[in-house]
């Protein structure tokens, strides 16, 4: 039984040391609602999509998952020095 306890222990040591090198996997409150004002001062957003589950509905911008969407965009569109683009359409630059 004293070996099984100190087999436990050195276990539970190990895992909390270990590095696994992931990082962080799910990200905070302030995270997901992102930074408004890097999205306004942006010259190019780009709204990648939309997932909708029980607490909600998460959209992608720029690859950033946010709560709020880009205002006039629909998911796969992206606004390009104030144009709305669809994924199809080059810029015009």
């Amino acid at each position: 039984m004293r070996l099984h306890h100190a087999v436990c222990a050195w276990l539970i040591a190990g895992a909390a040391i270990a590095d696994d090198g992931w990082g962080t996997l799910f990200t905070s409150p302030a995270e997901r609602r992102g930074d408004a004002a890097q999205q306004a001062s942006a010259a190019a957003v780009r709204f990648d999509g939309e997932v909708r589950g029980p607490r909600g509905a998460i959209r992608w911008v720029d690859g950033v998952a946010r709560r709020d969407a880009p205002a006039g965009l629909k998911p796969g569109q992206r606004r390009v020095d104030g144009k709305v683009r669809d994924a199809y359409q080059a810029d015009e630059r």
